[in-house]
């Protein structure tokens, strides 16, 4: 007993020693800077742990850590795309780690379709960003975003409307005239990307050869754009908070000209019509001097109406981190964006125009075993979207007519000299030719609110089949997202007045207010409607990747599955098998072949399922032993050809069959109760989908260990593609309109994209990134089925050899200045009254004597960009970064018309209007900005040379400033400022319009200010 007693207190007396020895053991404080060894740049997000224990930190921006170690303890540093390296403390407190790129990791970052692939074996068209870009917007919508970053996309932004802020996405131009926009893929499944927060994006990536899309089959003539989100990684907790606080204001808005520069344009009008002055010299000199506001008003309605600032702040807080077994992202973001349209302050609604969005994402992926491993990823959105009623033509959403069309159309239509908004019993004033005043429309007509919500949800699981062959794998991957809208509509009819100033004998006016038309003022009346879609994805895929010495060898086979339902229609099916094959040799030849074949329920049975093959190859050059060029460190030349379709060819369905209706009555009643057949459309039973054989050539050359260029060219012939007969003779028995479209249609698409990268550290504490590129692709249409017009057309064709979206017009030769000039010119009849002086001279382009529709010619380029280009650069110094992007378009012409432009037939004048022609101003030989006006329809105001205007741009898109904070207690804190839409240089005669805005009536394009802070713990 008492050796055992001994023998307790002999262990416990020397657990007590080491346990003292360990806890009395005094930590040191180590720090140190994390680079890249090749660059000597930070690597900012490096794990740094304390082997053995839990302990570990995450470097700043700046690749500086922080953290307590015994002074006999292992510190192991990680870094995606890097080799892990340990290193012992020694007793040291400062340490300074080099990391070697790890190539096996960094090849294998490339994001293709439905996979990743190593870098440097890459032989198809591909370009990518990363999410350090995309948070550098303040832009609402994530496409908004990508304008200016990837060589070979074109982004088109129509609207900056909150909620409403639609771009269009082009790859490499247009190549059909049905559905041209690039699918989107979000973690391998289709998806829609504009209410993502970019901070839950790792990249996004544009597939753009047929090499690249030929695995998507009938879906990917238009390009593909795949958007990977960001999973856990480190393996410390991390906890990142962002908060933006900003103010937005329109780029440019139309603003008519004040009271006396109308009353005076309005008398140039008339007189040169013979008509006389509609205001006396007493009535435009109290307009031009105030003197009495109440017969004379000045009102500008613009600065009424619009706010010079609206707010939007975004919230971001996300978390991640890696274990053993489970890796896990979890974020949330909220987006408040105001409306820049000023309404009432003391209403019993809102009809402000405004946008409350919430995102979150979770991505988990689980280890479940060596050989299984399992991911879940969770996201999903609520959007809020207010805005005024206005009429009941109008809508909210991403479809319809936005109630800012007619509350702009009301602003460009109200003179200034009308008074307002309100009369002194309170109604809205307005005019006898205006029943839908701009204030009353957007003020006293109701609201509209949409609540759109979207729930994606994907399961994922893979298996290692090594027992049966290494590098074989299997996959499943489930999906399944819903999305509802609910329309609240609350609209009330409201008071409208005219004011009356009646003279009386006495000589002093009567000034009063009529009602409009017997308005009364109602209740808001609430209807509703909703929307529902479902959305199911299943796939399935085989890969074998494996390397016998020199050779590289991998392979895909997948099966998809995707079903769509919306609300009670039939549901939209896709089904097919892709497949990809690789082969590499010696790490300096590649090979690759894809290939689709998939079926859509757009065509018939037995023609539902197609083919789609691509084969490419590249050569590594620069690894070659005779290789051996001073300062060039890689070359590569690689090309593909290959067919891919495109499957979205209308709007209609199941255009296979025939489409006949029985109606009541008619002149030729034939069947029972006065009813007959309709024949509305017949059928095309030979419909299949677009095919685009392409080919795409490329050059890579890596330079001076900092320069980076990559040069494609790339042509396309579509064909199949479909559209309505012209040549048809009307004596078919049917009217045209009954016959369906057919496969008939064919597109030439050909151009370039050059992209120069440069990346170099000047020293650890000041490095320089920057990219540049042009892109250029034009198209033809080679066959349009256009019927030809007759020899005396100058032009006979309007499609046929021209590009898709081609503005045609009468060419302007110059102003006539003589009724004699007039006379001994050629007879203009193109509508309107007789030419004036003043009034444009067209070109008789036939010579026949006379200017009329025969002699309408092709007048500058397509209505969508052919060249895009973009200019990105960022610097860091010390704690302090910047970066810039310059983003803009051309060959791009657009005809600008009506509201904002013309002027006769208008109820209102604008900027331009003031140096119109006049018989001085052309005497004196000053600047004439617009033909003569008139109040009558004018043979000048058509589409024509004058009105289609050069609407390429450059813009100062992006700009950031930051810095970092040093701050105990928190591993990164950095405080920003930002702006969008900055600045923009153009070439249009005045600044009515943003030349990207679709057109004046939609809600202009805005500008954002933004102050930011984000901190990360």
């Amino acid at each position: 007993m008492r050796k055992k007693l001994t023998k307790f207190y002999l262990m416990l007396l020397l657990s007590t020693v080491w346990c003292g020895s360990i806890y009395g053991q005094e930590l040191l404080e180590v720090k140190g800077v994390i680079l890249d060894e090749k660059s000597n740049l930070p690597l900012p997000g490096a794990t740094v742990m304390v082997k053995g224990t839990t302990k570990g930190t995450v470097t700043d921006f700046d690749g500086n850590y922080n953290l307590k170690a015994a002074a006999d303890a292992v510190l192991r540093v990680s870094y995606i795309g890097y080799q892990s390296v340990e290193e012992a403390v020694g007793g040291r407190v400062e340490i300074d780690f080099k990391l070697q790129e790890d190539s096996e990791q960094l090849s294998e970052v490339v994001v293709v379709g439905f996979g990743e692939q190593k870098k440097a074996t890459v032989t198809g068209a591909i370009s990518s960003i990363s999410t350090q870009e995309l948070k550098q917007s303040p832009a609402a919508n994530l496409a908004v975003t990508l304008a200016g970053r990837l060589p070979g996309l074109t982004s088109i932004q129509t609207s900056g409307e909150p909620g409403r802020d639609v771009t269009q996405l082009f790859i490499r131009g247009q190549g059909t005239i049905n559905a041209r926009s690039p699918i989107i893929l979000v973690d391998g499944v289709e998806r829609d990307l504009t209410y993502m927060d970019p901070n839950e994006v790792e990249s996004v990536t544009i597939l753009k050869d047929a090499s690249s899309t030929a695995i998507f089959g009938v879906r990917g003539a238009n390009g593909v754009i795949l958007v990977t989100t960001k999973r856990g990684s480190s393996e410390i907790p991390e906890v990142n908070l962002s908060v933006e606080s900003g103010v937005q204001s329109f780029t440019r808005v139309a603003k008519p000209v004040n009271a006396f520069e109308f009353a005076t344009l309005r008398n140039l009008a008339q007189n040169n019509d013979g008509l006389g002055d509609a205001y006396s010299a007493e009535a435009l000199e109290a307009y031009r001097t105030h003197s009495d506001p109440e017969r004379y008003p000045d009102t500008d309605w613009a600065g009424l109406l619009m706010e010079d600032f609206a707010q939007q702040q975004r919230v971001n807080l996300n978390i991640s981190g890696a274990g053993k077994a489970v890796k896990y992202y979890v974020n949330a973001g909220y987006l408040n964006q105001g409306g820049l349209f000023r309404t009432e302050k003391n209403l019993d609604y809102d009809p402000s125009f405004k946008l409350d969005r919430y995102n979150f994402r979770s991505n988990i992926d689980m280890q479940v075993n060596p050989g299984l491993k399992a991911f879940l990823n969770l996201a999903g959105y609520v959007e809020k979207q207010n805005s005024p009623f206005s009429v009941s033509t109008a809508s909210t959403g991403q479809g319809g007519t936005s109630p800012s069309v007619n509350i702009l159309a009301g602003i460009l239509d109200i003179p200034s000299n009308v008074p307002g908004p309100t009369s002194p019993s309170g109604a809205v004033v307005t005019t006898p030719e205006l029943p839908n005043p701009a204030y009353g429309l957007l003020n006293r007509t109701g609201y509209r609110q949409q609540t759109r919500n979207n729930i994606t949800s994907t399961f994922g699981i893979e298996q290692k089949l090594d027992f049966i062959t290494k590098g074989l794998s299997a996959k499943a991957v489930m999906s399944f997202d819903t999305r509802a809208t609910n329309n609240l509509n609350a609209n009330k009819n409201y008071v409208r007045e005219v004011q009356v100033i009646e003279q009386t004998t006495t000589g002093k006016d009567t000034i009063y207010y009529r009602n409009f038309s017997d308005d009364v003022e109602t209740p808001l009346n609430i209807t509703g409607s909703r929307s529902f879609q479902s959305f199911s994805n299943f796939q399935a895929y085989l890969n074998y990747k494996r390397s016998f010495k020199k050779h590289d060898v991998s392979a895909l086979v997948l099966y998809q599955h995707q079903k769509r339902i919306i609300n009670e229609q039939l549901p939209y099916n896709l089904i097919g098998v892709s497949s990809r094959f690789t082969y590499g040799y010696n790490g300096k030849y590649f090979f690759e072949f894809n290939a689709g074949y998939n079926g859509s329920e757009q065509f018939a049975p037995g023609r539902r399922f197609g083919f789609f093959p691509a084969v490419s190859a590249g050569w590594l050059i620069s690894k070659e032993k005779f290789w051996n060029v001073k300062g060039i460190d890689r070359l590569k030349i690689r090309g593909s050809y290959g067919e891919v379709g495109n499957d979205r060819i209308g709007n209609d369905r199941f255009l296979y069959l025939d489409d006949i209706s029985v109606n009541g009555g008619g002149y030729s009643s034939s069947l029972n109760e006065g009813r007959r057949i309709a024949i509305n459309q017949l059928k095309n039973g030979e419909l299949q989908w677009e095919v685009a054989k392409k080919v795409n050539i490329g050059f890579e050359m890596g330079f001076l260990n900092a320069f980076d260029l990559i040069v494609d060219v790339f042509t396309e012939n579509r064909d199949n593609i479909l559209r309505n007969r012209g040549t048809i003779p009307i004596l078919n028995g049917l009217p045209n309109g009954t016959l369906p479209p057919v496969n008939i249609g064919v597109v030439e698409n050909k151009g370039f994209e050059v992209e120069l990268n440069y990346k170099k550290a000047f020293s650890p504490d000041f490095f320089v990134r920057g990219r540049a590129f042009v892109g250029y692709a034009t198209n033809k249409q080679k066959f349009a089925d256009e019927p030809l017009l007759p020899e005396d057309y100058a032009y006979r064709y309007r499609q046929t050899g021209y590009r898709i979206g081609q503005n045609f017009g009468y060419v302007v030769e110059k102003y006539f200045e003589t009724q004699e000039e007039i006379d001994n010119s050629p007879e203009q009849i193109v509508g309107g009254h007789e030419s004036r002086p003043g009034d444009f001279k067209y070109k008789d382009l036939n010579g026949d004597g006379v200017v009329d529709q025969r002699d309408i010619a092709p007048i500058g380029a397509s209505t969508v960009p052919e060249t895009s280009f973009g200019l990105g650069l960022s610097t860091t110094y010390k704690n302090f970064d910047l970066s810039v992007l310059v983003q803009g378009v051309a060959n791009v012409d657009k005809f600008y018309r009506g509201r904002g432009t013309y002027a006769s037939g208008q109820n209102n004048f604008f900027s331009q209007h003031l140096s119109s022609w006049t018989p001085e101003r052309a005497a004196n030989g000053e600047h004439i900005g617009f033909p003569r006006l008139s109040t009558e329809p004018s043979p000048s105001e058509k589409e024509n040379s004058f009105f289609i205007r050069d609407a390429s741009y450059v813009r100062l898109k992006n700009l950031e400033i930051g810095y970092r904070v040093p701050l105990k207690g928190v591993a990164n804190m950095r405080l920003y400022v930002n702006g969008l839409n900055l600045i923009t240089w153009d070439k249009l005669p005045n600044k009515n319009y943003d030349p990207e805005a679709a057109n004046g009536l939609t809600y202009p394009l805005i500008k954002v200010y933004s102050l930011g802070v984000n901190v990360k713990f």
